[in-house]
Parts: structure tokens; sequence; C-alpha cells
């Protein structure tokens, strides 16, 4: 299917730079990832916005382009999604045939589509996010542990979440998932805690449980149980003493 389609785009030429919207038009094949249409608007040999000026090729991220990696993280229509994975048919037909495209709120632009993801790596660091020991095994835990892995650090539920802000105490879904990833393979009690403390004061304390997050998921990682496992880990008291009986 050839169809014309009105693609907006939210531009931002550095940090320090308003943004601004611009369009283009593009005539293709619809059945076609976003990151495609990215490349296809670039790979012009002038590249002219819907006014017909020459402009600059797009700045956008990239990697694997399977959804492996999480780097081509946008917004599309206003929702937190794969750029490699979101099918350009799928996305205009209830807009009267145009598409916008943003980068991600809740992160420093650093040019048009691209974004500093620094602060959510960070948090991980901050807060202990790692093993100490070498990891236990657990063949009742693999598959949770197996599903935890799945997280591609893309960002999306950060975006999605209205409980997280950026420089806030409150650090998001990645420290419930990893913590549970953590504390299942940990020898190291004392660490195990910490894990435990981390993930009372950065996650269970400030999560309102819209469950957003899992809804955007690219990877589709069942949250909202990885939630509840954390909570009978680390917080609900009552659990942890009925356990040791």
């Amino acid at each position: 299917m050839v169809e014309s389609v009105t693609v907006i785009i939210k531009r931002q030429k550095n940090k320090d730079e308003m943004s601004y919207l611009e369009k283009f038009e593009y005539d293709g094949d619809l059945n076609i990832p976003i990151i495609t249409l990215l490349e296809k608007i670039n790979n012009q040999d002038e590249i002219k916005n819907i006014e017909g000026n020459i402009v600059e090729p797009i700045k956008f991220s990239c990697s694997c382009l399977q959804g492996l990696c999480g780097d081509c993280g946008i917004l599309i229509n206003g929702l937190p999604k794969l750029a490699c994975t979101t099918f350009l048919i799928d996305e205009i037909g209830e807009s009267g045939n145009e598409i916008l495209l943003e980068p991600f709120p809740k992160f420093t632009v650093i040019a048009d589509l691209v974004v500093d993801k620094e602060e959510m790596y960070e948090s991980l660091k901050l807060l202990n996010q790692w093993i100490e020991s070498d990891a236990k095994v657990n063949l009742d835990n693999i598959q949770t542990e197996y599903e935890m892995s799945l997280c591609l650090m893309c960002g999306c539920c950060l975006v999605a979440c209205p409980n997280y802000s950026s420089g806030d105490l409150f650090k998001g879904v990645p420290v419930a998932i990893n913590s549970l990833k953590f504390i299942s393979q940990e020898k190291d009690k004392k660490h195990s805690k910490e894990l435990k403390n981390n993930y009372n004061h950065h996650f269970y304390s400030g999560c309102t449980k819209s469950l957003l997050c899992e809804d955007v998921c690219p990877m589709e990682i069942p949250i909202q149980r990885s939630i509840s496992k954390m909570n009978r880990l680390s917080v609900w008291k009552l659990w942890q003493l009925i356990s040791k009986i």
C-alpha cells in the first residue's frame, strides 16, 4: 500500500535551543517500521520539509533494528514505543494520515529525537543494582529471572509513569525488576538487605500502581507480578514472618 503521509517531527538543534515542529511529506510503502521511515526521509539527496525548504537530517538513535537494544525509543502519536518495531501503517489509521514523532520527555534532549538516558543508568549504580556474590541458582526462580532480564532499559516505562520525574527520589520500574532479579541470585545477605531497603525508599514509597509501565513495555514484562513479589520480599513483614515458619 502506497499513500501520502504527513510526518510531523518535534525537532531541537541541541539542549539549549527551543524545540519546534517540522512537517515532511512521505509518499511510499506504509508497511515499514518508523525507524525505516526516518531513514527514508534522511536518505534523500536534498531533505525538504513540507514547505519545500532544504533542512538538516533528522537526528535519531538506533542500533540493533530488531527490538533488542531499546535505543530507538520515541513518542509516537503521544505514546512511548520502539521505532524499529512500530509500523507506520498501524499508526495512521485514526490520525488522518498524519503521524507525530517526538523525543522522550523526562530526559534531556541532545538533538531532535535523541535524548540523554544517563540518569536512568546512574540510578541503578546509585542503588547498587548488582550482585556481590557468585550467583545462586534456584530452579523455581529461573522463569522469573529470565522475564526480568528482558528489560531493555529503553525508558518507555519511565515516560509513561505518572510518578516518575527526573531528579526525584522515586526511580521507577527498572529498580523493581532489577531488584527482584538480583535478590533471587544474591548470596550476600547484607547486600540483599541493602537491595530491599533501596527498593522500599526509591520505588515502593512512590509507586501508585497505575501500571502504565506494563502497558507500554515493548518486551511485555509482567511488571505487576514482579512488583508483588518484591513487596512480598521487602515490604510485607507479616508475609516474611509466615514464610519462616
